[in-house]
């Protein structure tokens, strides 16, 4: 079987397109956009932590629905986990740094970069799983 990559950026947007409809949200309400910074780790924490928290079972269910009939699933998974981190990391760059001007200054956030780390991981150990769950 080969590795379906249009659906695997596909799913990577739906995770990013999440991410980017709560940070609108957000700026959009003037008590949370007000949330005060904590230094190094969120510029906005009423952005970042509820995202990590969506992002967590979102990323699961998307890798488990990509990974169910995989024949390789944890080389799949990694290579899922790569897609949903770059495609992110490279909407972030293109949308919020370019487009919106967040600057360069948005990565300096722990919670981005966790983030980042979490859409590798996720669909990695999904695949990790699948793959012991298969028979010999």
């Amino acid at each position: 079987m080969r590795f379906p990559i249009l659906k695997a950026i596909a799913y990577g947007v739906i995770i990013w397109v999440v991410g980017f409809i709560w940070g609108s949200v957000v700026f959009m309400t003037p008590s949370l956009k007000a949330s005060p910074a904590i230094p190094y780790v969120s510029s906005n924490p009423a952005i970042s932590f509820p995202i990590l928290a969506l992002w967590l079972p979102l990323t699961y269910v998307l890798a488990r629905t990509f990974l169910k009939n995989s024949p390789t699933p944890e080389a799949h998974g990694i290579k899922l986990g790569l897609i949903f981190s770059e495609l992110n990391f490279i909407l972030d760059v293109i949308v919020l740094v370019i487009l919106l001007k967040a600057r360069v200054t948005y990565f300096a956030a722990a919670t981005v970069w966790l983030g980042y780390a979490m859409l590798f991981v996720v669909p990695w150990l999904t695949g990790r799983s699948l793959a012991k769950a298969l028979p010999d």
